[in-house]
């Protein structure tokens, strides 16, 4: 890389996981495809409104394109734990691109219809979550240092939440000035350098980073379906692991699922495409800053009260943007639900990924994905089809009262939550695993 000794230093002693030059590709090209997935978000919503005038059609649109995570990311992970991970993100990357242009041809060209983009939603959401699963398990083999597994999931919390910042900020600017069509096109090229990235990596690994012991394997499609079991077994065998599960679930369904909404609330303040492409943007300004904070926050019991924090701001959030009558608290209200839900979930992976074994990290990782993306799926179609009806206003407010209320009972009443917020760490897994002791 064409950077000084100097600035190389200076960068490594803050951000550890950065020693590794392909963990440094790896950050790229998840930072191309996050910000691609995020201009994809952003232009295919407002299209569909302005060609249907529905919050419904937008909230079809959403969960086509999330709905494969629930499909195709838990045979995606397991396949991780398989194959070269390197080379299956390329393939989701080369796949997202032909996307992409597709929708963009058909766009320019005029002869775009709602069924066109709910379609192209649904192919682009099963590139992007057979891709996902191989680039998180992929990260801990391109570490210099088990110590930087940490800081090196926080700076992939930045790489996937933070570019909700650049995305977007692209992608609103785009569809101001020269239109819809050409947020695809910009969309598509960031999946090109998505790509470039992944094929400088230089590491492999003929089990995808496995464990190095290699037991004898029945064919692929049966052995497919028995490591997926396995990798429900080991999350219902590791309560640390259920846990984590249980509340990203909870969270995604309940504060992180009004994005079908979020053009009507646009209009509704004020605002159309611009007060639009400026909520998003600020939902990525949170995002970026809380990560970026998180980077540098070192292994001690600031993350437990971080976690607290990012657990209420999220419900709080959503309060805000449901009382919002203006541009200006929207916008502060994106803001807040972008920094402190994107903790909250960055967080929860840290912790995932310090307790999860290598042999099942795809598989658990895949399934983690699927289960929040999958309630964010159904939940973003199901509030975008009721606000129709009764308004996008209480389908904000409800939900974030409802998860302010059971994770503050939950850190009350669940002896590991109240330690892991308390700690900032779970309790050893001897203690964990034991069922009749409920202190700390």
């Amino acid at each position: 890389m064409a950077v000084s000794t100097g600035s190389t230093n200076v960068l490594t002693r803050r951000f550890p996981a950065f020693e590794s030059v392909d963990y440094r590709r790896l950050f790229l090209s998840a930072s191309f495809t996050s910000a691609s997935a995020w201009m994809m978000f952003l232009a295919r919503g407002w299209l569909v409104f302005e060609l249907s005038g529905s919050t419904t059609v937008v909230g079809i649109v959403t969960f086509a394109g999330m709905i494969p995570s629930a499909i195709v990311g838990p045979i995606g992970g397991a396949i991780a734990d398989r194959f070269d991970r390197r080379r299956l993100a390329m393939f989701a990357s080369a796949s997202g691109i032909g996307v992409h242009v597709v929708l963009a041809t058909l766009t320019l060209t005029g002869v775009v219809e709602a069924w066109h983009v709910i379609a192209l939603a649904a192919i682009g959401g099963a590139a992007w979550s057979s891709g996902t699963p191989a680039q998180d398990a992929l990260l801990p083999s391109l570490l210099r240092s088990p110590d930087h597994l940490m800081n090196g999931v926080a700076l992939s919390g930045i790489a996937r939440h933070g570019s909700r910042l650049l995305g977007p900020s692209f992608g609103a600017a785009m569809l101001a000035t020269a239109g819809v069509g050409y947020v695809f096109l910009i969309a598509a090229g960031f999946l090109a350098l998505s790509f470039w990235q992944l094929y400088l990596i230089e590491f492999r690994s003929s089990e995808g980073g496995a464990a190095p012991t290699v037991i004898e394997r029945p064919p692929l499609w049966r052995s497919l379906v028995r490591d997926l079991a396995d990798g429900v077994a080991y999350i219902k065998r590791d309560p640390r692991v259920t846990l984590i599960v249980v509340l990203v679930m909870l969270h995604c369904g309940l504060t992180m699922a009004f994005d079908s909404m979020l053009p009507t609330l646009a209009t509704m303040v004020g605002g159309a495409g611009e007060v639009y492409g400026a909520i998003i943007v600020g939902l990525g300004i949170g995002a970026f800053a809380s990560t970026i904070g998180l980077s540098v926050l070192g292994n001690t019991p600031v993350r437990g009260g971080a976690l607290a924090v990012a657990g209420v701001g999220s419900g709080v959030a959503m309060v805000i943007l449901g009382v919002a009558t203006n541009p200006a608290t929207v916008i502060a209200g994106a803001i807040l639900a972008g920094g402190s839900q994107s903790a909250f979930v960055v967080l929860l992976t840290i912790f995932l990924q310090q307790v999860t074994p290598d042999e099942y990290r795809g598989r658990v990782l895949s399934i983690y994905t699927m289960i929040a993306v999958g309630h964010m799926a159904f939940l973003n179609f199901g509030y975008g089809w009721l606000a129709d009806g009764v308004g996008v206003r209480p389908l904000l407010i409800v939900p974030g009262v409802l998860w302010v209320s059971v994770f503050v009972a939950g850190a009350m009443t669940i002896p590991e939550l109240r330690h892991l917020l308390r700690r900032g760490d779970f309790r050893p897994r001897a203690i964990a695993l034991d069922p009749v002791l409920g202190g700390d």
